[in-house]
């Protein structure tokens, strides 16, 4: 089910049409990992369940994955990115919503680019 559209794009980068939007809908193509990240919160604040599905590594991609149970994404945060040659990383922290409670999620997502796609590989939970 997806969650009610706003003009703002969640990954904060601007216009959604502008921003995550072209990803999302398949006309345009994340050229960094930075992107496919942003695009992926994005989705996951959407629950734009098979984008998400889409942008996994089929190797790593969990098996009927779903975004039943997620919660309200409020705000992502990049520490760092980077990439070389095929294989790219990005230092996030993702605020999210629970009820009546606010929590934090930092990851350091691997990302790998494939006949000149990338794809999410797999991350590493930062404990706080």
């Amino acid at each position: 089910m997806n969650k009610p559209v706003s003009k703002k794009c969640p990954c904060g980068g601007g216009k959604y049409a502008k921003c995550c939007e072209p990803f999302h809908t398949g006309t345009k193509l994340p050229r960094t990992p930075e992107e496919l990240m942003r695009s992926r919160y994005s989705a996951y604040a959407r629950g734009l369940t098979e984008y998400v599905r889409s942008s996994w590594h089929p190797s790593t991609l969990p098996e009927g994955l779903t975004l039943e149970d997620n919660p309200e994404w409020l705000q992502l945060q990049i520490i760092a990115t980077g990439s070389h040659g095929n294989r790219g990383y990005v230092h996030f922290k993702a605020y999210f919503q629970v009820d009546d409670d606010i929590g934090v999620m930092e990851e350091q997502s691997h990302f790998v680019r494939e006949q000149g796609r990338w794809y999410y590989l797999e991350g590493e939970v930062v404990d706080a």
